[in-house]
């Protein structure tokens, strides 16, 4: 079929089986559980409903399923995994990147606190990067140039870090809310800006998550329309540049939310000491 005929929002399995993709959606659409949704704030405004971005999440799965499975057997060998692979395979792609991963949070959080926590930022880091490679593939879509996605992983962030904080500090990381304590003339140390800065550390904390998953969103759209739109114009040759562009795009914004992820962890677990 034509790119032409293609919706913005089409893909390859929307437009090889129709058919099968409708009856899916609106079965979807018509489950209270899934696709009914009775309110709407700010951004959240009532909006045509679509499986596209499930559809894209739910390859980015199985890949890493795949994966995963690939490099559990590269290392049942003698070596255990200790000797690198001397071919560079998908097993050793994924191995470098979680490397990578590890050296970049362990600058952050310490090797300590990396190690506890690298399951969840190498699975983070690896959704985002196979979610934003996606957009590279002629028919397919990222599930990452969607608020939904998005504001799902940095909520999943939000709590985290959050409950991490409270677990490990406990009241002394609710005390951080209330801002420095100090005397004041013959009065004992109290944190009397508490008025002042637990609204501010609400908001503080709040605007995380909404930063995050805007940020990631803006970039994947932008660089996905303007690819969209160079491949529409010249098909061939011109798009190359473009491409590695967006492999370039892709790599950074999952560096930022993985970075990201990584300083606001390490934050709440040192904030016992501060009070």
């Amino acid at each position: 079929m034509p790119r032409a005929e293609m919706g913005d929002h089409d893909t390859l399995y929307t437009v090889l089986m129709p058919e099968f993709w409708a009856r899916l959606t609106h079965r979807a659409a018509e489950t209270p559980a899934i696709g009914q949704r009775h309110w709407e704030w700010a951004l959240f405004q009532d909006t045509h409903y679509s499986l596209i971005h499930v559809a894209a999440a739910v390859i980015t799965f199985v890949f890493l399923i795949i994966a995963s499975l690939v490099w559990r057997a590269s290392i049942q060998d003698k070596t255990e995994g200790v000797v690198p692979p001397r071919k560079w395979n998908l097993a050793a792609m994924l191995s470098n990147f979680v490397n990578a991963t590890y050296n970049i949070c362990s600058d952050v959080m310490g090797e300590k606190h990396t190690r506890t926590f690298l399951p969840f930022l190498g699975t983070l880091a690896l959704f985002i990067f196979v979610c934003n490679i996606q957009g590279l593939i002629p028919g397919l879509l990222p599930a990452t140039d969607t608020l939904k996605t998005n504001l799902a992983l940095a909520v999943m962030v939000f709590l985290v870090y959050n409950f991490t904080g409270f677990f490990v500090q406990g009241r002394h990381y609710a005390a951080h809310f209330m801002g420095p304590s100090f005397s004041v003339g013959p009065l004992p140390k109290f944190p009397w800006l508490f008025p002042l800065m637990v609204p501010i550390e609400i908001v503080s904390h709040l605007a995380r998550p909404l930063s995050l998953s805007l940020r990631l969103m803006g970039n994947m759209v932008a660089d996905h329309k303007v690819l969209g739109a160079i491949m529409m114009l010249v098909p061939l040759v011109v798009p190359v540049p473009f491409l590695l562009l967006g492999v370039l795009v892709s790599i950074v914004q999952t560096l930022v939310f993985t970075l990201l992820t990584a300083i606001y962890l390490s934050m709440a677990l040192e904030h016992a000491e501060e009070h």
